[in-house]
């Protein structure tokens, strides 16, 4: 096996068991970010890939573990202060299998089917300029090695040192080959030893941690040692349900996905009341396939279903396995069909999302995928009463896979079309980013950054982002925020750390737009969200709690419905009206305060 292959496999098997860990308890992961813990620097981060836009953990587990493979790679590297190109052709050679980890990340995809020498070297510079949470600028708010602390999350969740073990493996291994290019030197040698050193160490340190942690855990709750392993079954079925329909309520757009999941909710409420009067039931097929673009938040919805059917009691656990080509898929004969029974047996009794499932069929050369839908069609077929699978991916890919094969066909009878976050949802996507980390928006950054959205939607193509996208602006933002900050000569106050200015705004997104609009005259469209009464509002009503005239409903001024003929010289800006766009959101209390 290649070095390269080599890696991938190693990354792949740990990515897996870290994402395992911590979606099993998703709670006591976030614990452990808290401010004074070990792991708080990535605290913002796991929110985000847990709350946000298509629960991206795993691609956040994928990308952060390249991060730490990257920033290994660079110091190893730069130990003798040099940048050899015989360097840069190992290291290009050992990521050429790994690299679609950054798949999700939109800035490094010319990448993600490897490089030579010279892209190597623009791709490190590239990352070392990136101020995202997984970039490697981290004196400019990247987080410094990210995926050790998701490993060590793991590991506590686990209440095992083993998967540090397992990074620690990954980390010598990659740099032992970038030393082994030139020749070692002495500084190589040093280097080498003092990073054996330090993660033998910070090994042992962590260990005693995690003596110390069980041991407390113990005496608070000596009835749930065991509390990780059982974690899926926990949660009853009561409480289950009542969770998945209050999180499909809770999703941002995504109206006709809701009415289709809601349709097949009422049809197993039914169901289970006629079994309860002793009359017999419809047999039903409940494998799904899910067409749309990129960041539409079909792995959310994919958990929100496994919750929704353990509920009524159709599969046995809520369990929920996330899987890929990588996952699935061989390189000989005879491995595909054992990878793919083994992915099989942990998703037995609950839900099995493959994402890109089209991936498998892929035609030519030697191939294994076939052999990967074949099991996994007899099996189907087999474990019909304890097993769901869903299948996701791009709408015309998929159909072509779907249509590929009769037994596809015939298996997937639901089929939800998850459309594209329109203007009104991107706008509210980025908006909770912004809450879910106390940063505010001005009214006049709120108008600015509908137009940019606007004009994001309006130019969109198939590879649309949907709410990656938004977290990709939302990351820079943070980032221009930080620019903005650090050369200012005044004091920086607590608000103007929490506070977002239009300047901070991410414009060259798209074409045309340099800077922010002056919306000082601009009006804004807005409904009554009780009585529909229309009527406008100005700039600095944008996002604040209003009252309606007509009826006293207090609600949030909605912010991305410009009258443009209010702004003299805007173009690009285009008016998507769906029927509940105009309406205000976010309905108050009566005794909430608001401005009339």
């Amino acid at each position: 096996m290649s070095n390269a292959k080599k890696l991938e496999s190693m990354l792949e098997f740990l990515c897996n068991d870290v994402y395992e860990a911590i979606s099993s308890d998703i709670d006591e992961a976030l614990e452990h970010t808290a401010p004074g813990q070990f792991a708080n620097r990535i605290s913002a981060l796991l929110q985000l890939a847990i709350e946000v836009e298509g629960e991206q953990l795993k691609s956040v587990i994928n990308a952060a573990a390249i991060c730490d493979v990257l920033f290994i790679l660079r110091r190893s590297i730069l130990t003798d202060e040099l940048v050899d190109d015989s360097e840069l052709l190992v290291a290009a050679e050992l990521m050429k299998y790994s690299l679609h980890r950054f798949s999700f990340m939109e800035e490094y995809k010319p990448y993600l089917y490897g490089c030579d020498a010279e892209e190597f070297r623009e791709l490190l510079i590239q990352w070392e300029s990136d101020n995202s949470w997984l970039g490697g600028a981290i004196l400019d708010g990247a987080v410094l090695e990210p995926f050790r602390l998701l490993v060590m999350i793991a590991c506590v969740i686990k209440k095992s040192p083993e998967l540090f073990q397992s990074y620690s493996k990954i980390l010598l291994l990659t740099a032992k080959l970038i030393l082994n290019a030139n020749g070692i030197q002495k500084e190589d040698q040093t280097f080498f030893t003092e990073l054996c050193n330090d993660l033998r160490e910070l090994e042992e340190s962590f260990c005693e941690h995690l003596d110390v942690l069980t041991e407390l855990q113990k005496l608070k709750r000596t009835d749930e040692v065991d509390r990780v392993s059982d974690a899926p079954n926990q949660i009853t079925p009561e409480a289950s349900l009542k969770q998945g329909l209050r999180e499909l309520n809770a999703l941002i757009g995504l109206d006709a996905v809701k009415a289709e999941v809601t349709r097949m909710a009422n049809f197993l409420n039914i169901r289970r009341q006629r079994q309860a009067q002793g009359m017999p039931v419809a047999s039903q097929t409940l494998h799904f396939v899910f067409t749309g673009n990129p960041g539409t938040g079909k792995t959310t919805v994919a958990r929100i279903i496994a919750k929704i059917l353990y509920g009524y009691q159709i599969l046995r656990t809520p369990n929920f396995l996330e899987a890929d080509r990588a996952t699935m898929v061989g390189g000989y004969v005879g491995q595909t069909a054992i990878k793919t029974n083994e992915v099989i047996a942990k998703s037995t009794d609950g839900v099995l999302f493959i994402d890109e499932a089209y991936t498998l069929a892929k035609s030519g050369g030697q191939d294994y995928g076939q052999e990967a839908i074949d099991t996994l069609l007899k099996k189907m077929e087999d474990l019909r009463e304890r097993l769901v699978v869903i299948v996701a991916g791009y709408p015309v890919e998929m159909a072509e896979f779907i249509e590929s094969n009769p037994g596809l066909e015939s298996r997937f009878s639901r089929y939800i079309v998850f459309e594209d976050y329109h203007v009104s949802d991107l706008c509210q996507i980025f908006e909770l980013m912004c809450n879910a980390n106390a940063y505010q928006l001005t009214p006049a950054t709120r108008g600015n950054l509908a137009i940019l959205l606007n004009r994001v939607f309006t130019d969109r193509d198939q590879n649309f982002g949907n709410a990656r996208l938004v977290r990709n602006a939302y990351e820079r933002t943070l980032g221009n925020h930080a620019d903005r900050l650090a050369m200012s000569s005044e004091p920086i106050t607590r608000e103007a750390l929490s506070t977002i200015e239009a300047v901070d705004l991410p414009f060259r997104i798209v074409t045309g737009m340099t800077g922010p609009i002056d919306l000082s005259s601009s009006r804004w469209r807005v409904n009554c969200p009780h009585c529909e009464n229309a009527t406008t509002a100005s700039l600095p009503f944008l996002g604040q709690i209003v009252k309606c005239n007509a009826c006293g409903t207090r609600f949030r001024c909605p912010w991305w419905n410009l009258d443009r003929d209010t702004v003299p010289g805007l173009t690009g800006f285009e008016l998507y009206e769906r029927p509940n766009d105009l309406n205000g959101y976010d309905v108050q209390a009566e005794e909430a305060t608001a401005e009339t």
